[in-house]
């Protein structure tokens, strides 16, 4: 089986850091919130060598997941961190501008100090992680069941395994490194049931009502691999999972 491929923003692109459980951070921070640095004290170089030196923003809170904020608040990034702030969207991973903040109080003064591994998660799967955390869920969402597989498969006209492109004008998630759409161009890789020669456009079928989404196509020009059920009875060709594809083992899809 080949490997499936989500968006190529990071090592896990999909979760936080793994060695950074969310329920731990929640556990730990004395406050999280979504932001943007609006500004920092000093910029660090895009070749800069690691680690990087203490740095102290501004930054502008969008949304507070835990604890009590205004809508501005000083943050430290302490020194010999693996990832350093900036005020500018950069291709480098080491880079953070935008995402969930996990905070602890400055206990030298004013403002609140960044902890853990990557201190700024900003993976698309980040913020849905907390969400679900907060909800007293699992931070990921289980994998699709024997008895899902079985009706995808029993309902699709057309099962493929491809690379799912996002059409930039249906956004319906917007993260710090890639956004995400509800309509798509597939380009088949393997077609496993029905016929696909050419490149389709789909659109993403009704999802469950789960606390941070599901999942959505990628904007991006790698895209994201995968294993698409598409039922094409309406006429508009759409795409049945409720399981991200690329979470999908190729193995485990109903054969006959």
């Amino acid at each position: 089986m080949r490997t499936p491929t989500t968006p190529p923003t990071s090592a896990a692109v999909s979760d936080p850091n793994p060695e950074e459980p969310v329920a731990e951070l929640l556990a730990q921070a004395d406050l999280v919130v979504v932001g943007t640095v609006a500004s920092v004290d000093r910029e660090v170089a895009a070749d800069e060598s690691r680690p990087h030196a203490a740095q102290t923003a501004t930054v502008d809170v969008e949304q507070v997941l835990k604890g009590d904020a205004p809508t501005t608040i000083t943050v430290t990034k302490p020194a010999d961190t693996r990832y350093y702030l900036t005020v500018a969207p950069r291709e480098s991973y080491d880079a953070k501008w935008a995402g969930v903040f996990t905070l602890k109080r400055n206990g030298d003064g004013d403002g609140y100090v960044l902890f853990g591994n990557t201190g700024v998660q900003d993976d698309a799967g980040a913020l849905p992680a907390f969400q679900r955390v907060l909800a007293g869920q699992p931070e990921r969402v289980p994998a699709a069941t024997e008895a899902q597989l079985k009706d995808w498969a029993a309902r699709a006209d057309i099962i493929v395994f491809a690379t799912a492109r996002g059409a930039s004008d249906q956004v319906t998630l917007r993260t710090p490194r890639t956004d995400f759409s509800t309509s798509a161009t597939l380009t088949p890789i393997e077609v496993l049931k029905g016929t696909m020669t050419a490149p389709m456009q789909v659109v993403q079928g009704p999802q469950p009502e789960t606390v941070g989404g599901t999942w959505a196509f990628p904007i991006t020009e790698a895209g994201e691999d995968g294993v698409y059920f598409i039922d094409t009875s309406s006429g508009t060709p759409t795409v049945l999972n409720t399981t991200r594809p690329s979470q999908i083992n190729e193995n485990r899809i109903p054969r006959g």
